[in-house]
């Protein structure tokens, strides 16, 4: 084998698990990410083997004569950031083009991994602080509070940006953003009296990891177990954080979060409005395209709405939740054909306010009230507090199944809607 064929091995190796970390960090599934780099080795002439795991990855790659193998960088935090997607996605489309050459890919996916924050902060600040007022106002929560729900928000985006800056870990800085944000919430709600029991829920839900968790489902489904399980166990840290900092926050203002939440849907056309405010501030936190956010926000309205209007027809809402995440899947994957963009890009930001965050806060605020109980609990403490944990576990599973099933179906769909276009 000639040296510059070595030399090309080499820089292909270094471009794949540059772009299997990235892709994993912004929020692509591990199946996806081992078929696409598979299939660029193949399209470079190289045989490859990707092994993911929870900490590093590696890649087996070559040809008949030579084999390489390598280990990747530690992957960083695996969370969400859909214009990094769209990009890495449009690096791997010219690489297997052909249109681009590895030292250039190399130079583009450096440049991807060093790119600024795509929305100014205020923005984002504005965007995500509506995010917690429409979700206080899904709860059917009251003006007061969607109002300090907001404030709660606004806080709360600040400090996301401000503690990674000051090295604070990821779960710390969830449990004390969750506890300055909530107690925001309860001191705005002070004069009027209002109970801040659905602003601090709210202030909760948009810290809650729900990309990395529905990975890990759909990780765990595709047999892909060590990296899910990592994702599952970084993301639960992550809300056992969250509901200390709102235990936190409730010990300290001295106000008792219930484990039985009762909220009645909103009418079918607010719920369509306040679950497509949700998107739009979701898309914006997770830096997706400009040309994909009205997008976003139809597909995230049509999906909360379709698991609203079936709840109203006594639909269990696990079902619902079911359905709502396979609508959003399928539309994500239509839309994203037109749009020229992953479907990963827009399904998250669409399903995120799906995402059961206050079903496991309340969970695990029961389980604390039953340790500080101890055998005095309540048999009704038990039984709400293992009901809450079971159908967080239950809606996020429903979500991860309803996009892989959205997977399965989209191929038959787009078919026909090909065939169809043919016939006209």
């Amino acid at each position: 084998m000639a040296m510059s064929d070595a030399n090309r091995l080499d820089a292909a190796a270094h471009v794949l698990l540059l772009l299997a970390r990235l892709l994993l960090e912004a929020g692509a599934d591990s199946e996806h990410v081992r078929r696409r780099v598979e299939a660029l080795a193949e399209r470079l002439d190289f045989a490859a083997q990707l092994f993911l795991g929870s900490e590093r990855l590696l890649l087996m790659l070559g040809n008949d004569q030579v084999y390489r193998t390598r280990i990747g960088h530690a992957l960083g935090t695996m969370g969400i950031d859909a214009g990094r997607l769209v990009a890495l996605e449009d690096v791997a489309t010219a690489i297997a083009a052909g249109t681009l050459e590895l030292e250039a890919a190399d130079t583009r996916l450096t440049a991807i991994a060093k790119a600024r924050p795509a929305y100014p902060a205020s923005l984002t600040i504005l965007a995500v602080a509506g995010t917690a007022a429409a979700l206080a106002r899904l709860f059917s929560a009251t003006l007061p509070v969607v109002g300090a729900a907001f404030l709660a928000g606004a806080v709360s985006t600040v400090l996301r940006r401000v503690l990674p800056r000051l090295r604070v870990g990821p779960a710390a800085a969830a449990g004390i953003t969750a506890t300055i944000s909530g107690m925001t919430a309860v001191l705005a709600l002070r004069p009027s009296g209002a109970d801040p029991t659905l602003a601090l829920v709210a202030a909760g839900m948009i810290l809650v990891p729900g990309v990395p968790l529905i990975n890990g489902v759909r990780d765990l489904m595709q047999g892909h177990a060590e990296i899910g399980l990592a994702r599952i166990a970084n993301g639960a840290i992550t809300v056992i954080a969250i509901a200390a900092g709102l235990v936190t926050t409730s010990l300290a203002v001295g106000v008792h979060l219930p484990v039985t939440l009762h909220t009645p849907n909103l009418d079918l056309a607010w719920d369509l409005l306040f679950s497509s405010i949700a998107a739009f501030g979701f898309s914006i936190l997770f830096a997706a395209p400009r040309r994909a956010v009205p997008t976003i926000m139809l597909t995230g309205a049509l999906a909360h709405g379709l698991r609203t209007a079936l709840m109203m027809l006594g639909t269990d809402i696990a079902i619902a939740t079911l359905a709502g995440a396979t609508l959003a899947g399928v539309l994500a994957r239509l839309l994203g054909r037109r749009l020229g963009a992953p479907s990963t890009a827009l399904v998250f930001p669409s399903v995120v306010a799906m995402v059961p965050g206050s079903y496991a806060f309340r969970g695990l605020i029961g389980a604390l009230d039953i340790m500080f109980a101890g055998s005095a609990a309540p048999a009704a403490l038990l039984a709400a507090s293992a009901a809450a944990l079971i159908s967080a576990f239950v809606l996020t599973v429903g979500i991860g199944i309803g996009l892989l099933l959205a997977s399965a179906l989209n191929p038959a769909i787009l078919g026909l809607g090909n065939q169809a276009a043919r016939q006209r």
